[in-house]
């Protein structure tokens, strides 16, 4: 019973990660931003379709009309479909060669996809003419600055949440103190039993890149921290911390545009109720593809060697010493500049010391993300909801002889998470998620369910 303790409490560290909002897949820099992240703040996105759609017409009608053309690009740039913008602008430029407006709209997109090359090269023209209006002049003097600094050779940012959360079952542990074991009733300690409690918690992420000056590799180093302290169950009481290091690779030199394939070892340590818990040593891969503008393709697959050290309060958790595999496939698609939706599959396989620990992992997912304008005059950035689902099987090898000694163990697990994220300031947010979480098992000690509540104030640095 003592290594179900510590296994509830891997679990328990998982939550408290997922619902921080620092579990994700890392995000390897390609030369594109998603369209999501320039939608109009203000506005009904359906009435600018509609005179999207009727500039459309009318430019089909008149292609060397430029007003109508040029009316068209910039609505296009408003709805993020940079593609139309683009193709529009540049058809604009061969009916009126050297035009310093188009030239910097154009630029101007291909800076907001990241595209700094490109970009400078619409800018030098569009300033390259002696009669250029001065106001196009500043605005190239303004983006030219911001190229500059985006292709330094080292790079920084952070993000920094500090937030609060209630969870109806903060232990992960079954409702019911009554359980059968092998066919004989038992009653379960209080402490192994559902309980509802606050906490605290500090979730930190910084990522370092530094230009190796080979056609855009990169060496990237990621940090993850974070901290939780419960308001009752102070056996749970958290910090985490995780280091990777690695090189990550454009992959243009081999034909694959807006690809980057990234490797990295991994370092890391947890403590649980103010004692050391476990460590981690690793090795990673993972690779990020704009397939188009509208869309992202991301993976990684990690192997993982962990160490858990006893304690007073988990004093049998070294049984779980052992390695993890996992891979993660995940897509997103920008339907319209302020609607994403994403899935994702994933696979693991543990492996311990017991036998009876071991298993195979798989989960499937789904979610979206909605971009509106935000409903307080006295906030102006637009905010923006998550909606997810997803479902995670677990098959173990072998029956664990104190729970059931005929039948292996088999965990089918759903969740679903809600958060709506509310831009106060550039650099900061507020943030309200809500989830429920159900594992349906065969051992009753694994059988559970779990609902929370959080708020957080996010700062990105």
């Amino acid at each position: 019973m003592m290594q179900r303790l510590g296994a509830a409490a891997a679990k328990v560290l998982f939550l408290g990660m997922f619902a921080a909002g620092v579990l994700c897949l890392p995000a390897l820099p390609v030369n594109a931003q998603s369209p999501q992240a320039n939608a109009p703040k203000m506005g009904d996105a359906g009435d600018l379709e509609v005179r999207r759609q009727q500039l459309l017409r009318a430019m089909l009608a008149e292609p060397d009309n430029l007003d109508i053309a040029f009316s068209y690009a910039a609505l296009s740039a408003r709805a993020g479909d940079f593609e139309a913008a683009i193709s529009t602008l540049e058809r604009m430029l061969i009916y009126a060669p050297g035009l310093p407006r188009v030239q910097l709209e154009l630029g101007v997109l291909y800076y907001r996809l990241g595209a700094f090359d490109v970009a400078k090269q619409y800018f030098d023209a569009a300033v390259s003419a002696p009669d250029v209006p001065r106001e196009v002049r500043e605005r190239v003097n303004i983006y030219q600055a911001g190229i500059a600094q985006a292709q330094a050779p080292a790079k920084f940012s952070a993000a920094v949440i500090v937030g609060a959360r209630w969870q109806s079952n903060a232990n992960a542990a079954p409702g019911d103190r009554s359980v059968t074991l092998n066919g004989l009733d038992f009653l379960l300690n209080e402490s192994a039993v559902s309980q509802s409690d606050f906490n605290a918690y500090l979730a930190t992420t910084a990522h370092v890149s530094y230009d190796l000056a080979r056609q855009g590799d990169l060496l990237e180093a990621d940090l993850l921290f974070y901290g939780a302290r419960y308001a009752e169950l102070s056996r749970l009481h958290t910090e985490i911390a995780e280091v990777t290091v690695g090189p990550s690779f454009n992959m243009a030199r081999f034909g694959w545009d807006e690809a980057r394939l990234g490797v990295y070892a991994i370092l890391g340590g947890v403590r649980l109720d103010e004692a050391n818990y476990s460590g981690t040593l690793g090795a990673g891969a993972r690779l990020a593809w704009l397939p188009r503008i509208r869309s992202r393709l991301e993976s990684k697959s990690e192997f993982r060697r962990r160490w858990f050290n006893d304690s007073p309060t988990y004093p049998s958790v070294s049984d779980r010493n052992g390695y993890r595999i996992s891979s993660q496939l995940a897509y997103t698609y920008f339907l319209t500049a302020g609607l994403a939706v994403r899935g994702a599959v994933s696979g693991a396989r543990e492996d311990t010391k017991t036998d009876a620990e071991d298993y195979f992992e798989a989960g499937v997912s789904a979610g979206l993300r909605k971009t509106f304008a935000s409903p307080l005059k006295v906030v102006e950035q637009a905010w923006f909801v998550d909606l997810d689902a997803g479902y995670v099987a677990r098959w173990y090898d072998v029956p664990d002889s104190a729970i059931n000694a005929a039948d292996s163990q088999k965990d089918d697990e759903y969740w679903l998470r809600s958060t709506l994220t509310v831009p106060v300031a550039e650099d900061w947010a507020l943030m309200m998620t809500g989830e429920y979480r159900r594992a349906v098992s065969n051992y009753p000690t694994d059988d559970y369910a779990n609902g929370s509540v959080s708020v957080s104030v996010m700062k990105k640095f």
